[in-house]
């Protein structure tokens, strides 16, 4: 018994921290912006068939190493132009954000059909980034989990870094505290809207990358991680970097243990109730301002 439930704790985790890599690039795009990115979902997708294009299509060599070492600049250079040339033009508008929000859900649309034109309804399997099992004492893990686990902190360390330590991430800093006041000190405003997606679309492409090979690529997975996304950044407070990683890891352990003991039907409805609970009570969010 005690080992089952140290096996739930892990897979817990190991959700948990591809969630939070994911929902933070969500929290940080609306934390700035104020705007909702309806496309999230489907950048995910992106990740995934980008990896399985490369791998299982090309036959590249490298593997992993070669996928991430493209992935990276590929999904910012998409998420970058994406913003500048549609997003951008509307922020001549007043209200800006409500029409960002249902470009982006156009977007998600078209990209969803996308992927069904391109790579057709199937769904595709990515081969494991390792082979293999750790074995601890009694606990047995396999590899692609732990590298899937180390991966993912790696990257939460990557960005916190990023966003303390070089210019870039303190200008993110600025504009979302203060937008007016961070462009009278000098700081491009439009060019960190741009960089702030751009850094989302890395986040959920990364993410898709690596949950794929566990759940295959979906063309229709985008609706079901945009919720997950959404939920994860209202749960743990709109905009709140910090709020999101705590409530990825929350969730993460949620599902587990929901799906061990009450089966997988039920994790979508405990997800959701434990989100209720919280904004009835927190309508702001674990970490969320009033």
């Amino acid at each position: 018994m005690f080992i089952e439930i140290i096996d739930v704790i892990i897979s817990g985790l190991l959700n948990g921290s591809v969630y939070a890599l994911m929902a933070i690039g969500l929290a940080l795009v609306y934390g700035v912006t104020k705007a909702f990115n309806f496309a999230y979902g489907s950048f995910y997708t992106m990740g995934g068939y980008f990896a399985w294009t490369l791998l299982v299509s090309l036959g590249i060599t490298g593997g992993y190493y070669t996928v991430f070492l493209t992935a990276i600049p590929f999904l910012f250079v998409v998420g970058f132009f994406l913003e500048k040339f549609l997003i951008s033009p509307l922020r001549k508008r007043s209200d800006w954000q409500m029409k960002a929000m249902m470009l982006t859900l156009g977007l998600s649309l078209f990209l969803d059909i996308g992927y069904i034109a391109v790579f057709g309804p199937r769904l595709k399997s990515l081969p494991d980034i390792v082979d293999g099992t750790l074995t601890i004492g009694p606990f047995v893990f396999l590899n692609q989990d732990v590298v899937i686990f180390v991966l993912s902190i790696t990257g939460l360390l990557c960005f916190a870094w990023m966003l303390n330590n070089t210019r870039v991430g303190m200008a993110v800093q600025a504009v979302a505290q203060n937008p007016t006041g961070a462009q009278i000190c000098g700081i491009p405003k439009d060019r960190v809207f741009a960089a702030t997606f751009a850094i989302s679309t890395i986040m959920v492409g990364i993410g898709g990358i690596l949950l794929s090979q566990k759940n295959f690529v979906n063309p229709q997975a985008s609706t079901g991680i945009m919720i997950k996304a959404w939920v994860i950044t209202a749960f743990g407070g709109m905009g709140s970097i910090k709020g999101s990683l705590y409530a990825a890891l929350i969730i993460g352990m949620l599902e587990a243990f929901v799906g061990y003991y009450l089966g997988m039907i039920h994790i979508e409805v405990a997800v959701l109730t434990l989100l209720l609970i919280t904004l009835a009570f927190r309508p702001q969010g674990l970490m969320g301002r009033e």
